[in-house]
């Protein structure tokens, strides 16, 4: 033993001191673990709660924006402003069937008392409630946690007040949202098994059903805890607390919906921590195993591992560059390490993913969502480089702007969905009629735009005939409604770029003269073309 310790040749000595000095940054990189790991684990663990919360109350924020414009929007249907009931009944139970959020929907009469209702007898009078008063004040509401009277289960009550043609006010609309729905918005962003996240609402009753509750629907009673109590005088602490059932966890918090409800995310400490120890083994069993391994079997492994990384880092530095679709040969991976081959064809499968992911967003930035048109934003950025090289190669082109004549009056007569609806059908009839080098795209509002890149005037001029003649022979029809609609058309062109012309520009120019013969095509009486001289060099 004393002839180990005391070496009498250099290779001995050099194998003693590296053994030591492995040994001793084994110990050095284990205790250190298992400091920095604890405290690493409970900031990333916080970290990832107050992440999670906020991509939550961003998601049900929106839910609940949408469920209260689905109210405002049934407000003002023909047959509630009529008080239609037997009407008002049938859309209701359509409604339900299509937006399966609401379990039901009622009309409450000026008095209190339900007259129209999807789900049970009408006659309950619910006068008492805080949001029937809200309606009588003209405002829409949605409550806490109550029971509701027609199903005995507790429900989340989203109401608006009802007015008349004269805008006397005639009632309110109630929809029903079981507690089963709200758990199924906020369950469909949970990720991983260890976070908790539940919904309170502003006294602590449960709205949705945390882990320690086995059914939120018995449970009335407020929970109080240190994140509750936390969360009333809007103090923050990265200290662990017992929760509702004794566990201890850390958690963060958010209020959402206007400060009634109370957003809540939990992670347990045992769970947290329950890696630690095996971690630690295995940081154990590594450093032993190194202190065995000879500085031949080190050199083999780092040189399996040098390779491949240099590869991964060109890729990603190739990636950054911009070339996102970038690959890396799985070849180069063959001798090393299965953790590394994994991680090659983790890396392609990403580097494919980015650059589908990246096409997609340059193609929605693009694309009008209403009429799956180019927009404004296409045309400007990349119509007048296409408009530049179409001229560079010696055709004529021409910019025709077409807008929907008396669209207003079909918003004003039949409402901004069949609005939407009629601005979709004009824009199939404009796709249908363009194609190749004609680019449609939807300019802004009900205008339309269209950027023939290989046709002259004449030529184009007889495109905006066959397209006005389109659109007249058309018409809107959906639902019993049918509209008849024309349009008028301003169209300018251009055979080359003038001397001295800003070429960034030479677009700009071209829809300001079709612009200006699409205002005198208005002026003339719509439905007819209007043809401008174009710009400097114009056909």
């Amino acid at each position: 033993m004393l002839r180990f310790m005391r070496p009498r040749t250099v290779k001995q000595r050099f194998r003693l001191w590296i053994a030591l000095a492995i040994l001793m940054l084994g110990l050095s990189i284990n205790i250190a673990f298992y400091i920095l790991y604890q405290q690493e684990a409970r900031a990333e663990a916080l970290r990832n709660l107050s992440d999670k919360l906020s991509l939550q109350t961003l998601f049900i924020d929106r839910w609940v924006q949408e469920r209260e414009l689905d109210m405002r929007l049934l407000t003002e249907d023909e047959a509630v402003r009529t008080l239609n009931k037997p009407l008002m009944e049938k859309i209701f139970r359509d409604f339900t069937l299509l937006q399966r959020e609401f379990s039901s929907l009622s009309y409450v009469n000026a008095d209190g008392i339900t007259e129209v209702d999807t789900y049970s007898a009408t006659g309950l009078q619910v006068n008492e409630r805080d949001y029937y008063w809200a309606a009588k004040q003209g405002k829409s509401s949605m409550s806490d946690v109550v029971i509701g009277k027609a199903t005995g289960e507790p429900v989340i009550i989203f109401s608006a007040p009802t007015y008349d043609k004269g805008g006397r006010w005639t009632g309110l609309l109630l929809g029903s949202v079981k507690l089963e729905t709200i758990q199924r918005v906020v369950g469909s962003l949970h990720s991983g098994e260890t976070a908790d996240f539940y919904l309170l609402d502003r006294v602590g009753v449960p709205v949705t059903k945390p882990r320690f509750i086995d059914d939120v629907r018995q449970n009335s009673r407020p929970i109080s805890t240190d994140i509750t109590r936390r969360a009333a005088v809007q103090a923050v602490s990265k200290e662990a607390y017992a929760n509702y059932k004794g566990d201890i966890v850390f958690g963060s918090y958010q209020w959402i919906a206007g400060h009634r409800w109370l957003l809540v995310g939990e992670v347990s400490k045992k769970e947290l921590y329950v890696n630690l120890y095996g971690l630690m083994l295995v940081f154990i069993a590594i450093t032993l195993a190194t202190l065995m391994l000879s500085f031949s079997g080190i050199v083999i492994l780092t040189r399996r591992i040098e390779r491949p990384l240099e590869f991964l880092l060109q890729g990603t530095r190739i990636i950054k560059e911009g070339q996102y679709g970038y690959r890396i040969d799985p070849a180069v991976f063959k001798h090393a390490p299965a953790e590394l081959q994994e991680l090659c064809d983790t890396y392609n499968l990403m580097s494919r993913k980015l650059k589908t992911t990246v096409k997609l967003l340059e193609e929605s930035a693009m694309i009008d969502p209403l009429t799956e048109l180019y927009n404004r934003r296409y045309m400007m950025q990349n119509g007048n480089q296409r408009l530049l090289r179409a001229l560079a190669a010696g055709y004529p082109c021409s910019v025709l702007l077409i807008d929907i004549d008396y669209f207003k009056q079909v918003n004003d007569t039949h409402g901004h969905l069949v609005g939407d609806r009629v601005l979709r059908h004009v824009a199939g009839v404009l796709q249908r009629q363009t194609g190749g080098d004609e680019l449609a795209a939807r300019y802004g509002g009900e205008e339309f735009m269209v950027l023939a890149l290989r046709l002259g005037a004449v030529q184009a001029r007889a495109l905006a005939e066959t397209v006005r003649r389109a659109v007249a022979a058309e018409p809107y029809e959906a639902d019993g409604v049918r509209i008849a609609l024309t349009v008028s058309i301003g169209g300018a062109a251009c055979t080359g770029l003038a001397e001295g012309a800003d070429a960034k520009l030479l677009l700009e120019q071209m829809i300001e003269e079709g612009d200006k013969a699409l205002y005198r095509a208005k002026q003339l009486g719509r439905n007819r073309v209007e043809w401008e001289s174009g710009p400097p060099g114009d056909g």
